[in-house]
């Protein structure tokens, strides 16, 4: 039986697409050039890793980065949260599983500014926890995540469900005992659907 849902973060709570964001702000090729040398490039998994910092980035970076938008990516890439706005309609449907009795939790991947951004996202009041990358030294779909997750909070992860919009990080969760629901679609229908066949009430 169901008891917890497990959300991840971006994609699923903010709406985080980075090409999206870029295109919108610069010329197409200054775009492809930040998506290349940042947003889209290890060194954004290694902030989410806790690993390395923005200025870390920004000064490693320098050269890549035409120096009439340096200041505003110095800006982006120290808080990127104004760029990803909440999906409204998710805080109602999590309220609805939370009034049902299901424990509800955040695993993300996500840097250290997260717990300075948190209150931006609404959603986020309704959770009994939350777990990010950059406090573990660790990444989704890596198997030490979801067993962090489940000793911090006490889960069982046959009594958990994830909603991540990342195949990937559903195979990781599967591969330590928890099912999941690929979110790639960002339909809540078919969300809602797949989690009542598993005896999810909504």
């Amino acid at each position: 039986m169901i008891k917890n849902i497990i959300f991840d973060m971006g994609g699923v709570l903010i709406d985080y697409n980075p090409e999206k964001a870029l295109y919108s702000l610069f010329d197409r090729e200054t775009a492809d050039i930040l998506l290349k040398e940042i947003f889209r490039n290890s060194v954004w998994s290694d902030k989410d890793r806790g690993i390395i910092f923005p200025d870390e980035i920004m000064e490693q970076k320098k050269s890549a980065i035409p120096a009439e938008v340096y200041d505003k990516v110095c800006g982006m890439v120290e808080n990127f949260y104004p760029y990803m706005p909440p999906f409204e309609k998710m805080y109602d449907f999590i309220k609805q599983l939370k009034e049902n009795g299901y424990g509800i939790y955040l695993l993300s991947n996500a840097s250290s500014d997260f717990h300075e951004r948190r209150n931006g996202i609404p959603a986020l009041s309704l959770f009994d926890g939350v777990l990010i990358s950059a406090d573990y030294k660790l990444l989704k779909p890596e198997k030490e995540i979801y067993l962090a997750l489940y000793e911090k909070f006490s889960l069982n992860p046959e009594e958990c469900f994830f909603i991540d919009d990342v195949q990937a990080n559903i195979d990781g969760a599967r591969a330590t005992g928890m099912d999941g629901h690929c979110y790639y679609h960002g339909d809540l229908e078919i969300l809602k659907k797949d989690l009542t066949a598993k005896g999810v009430k909504i």
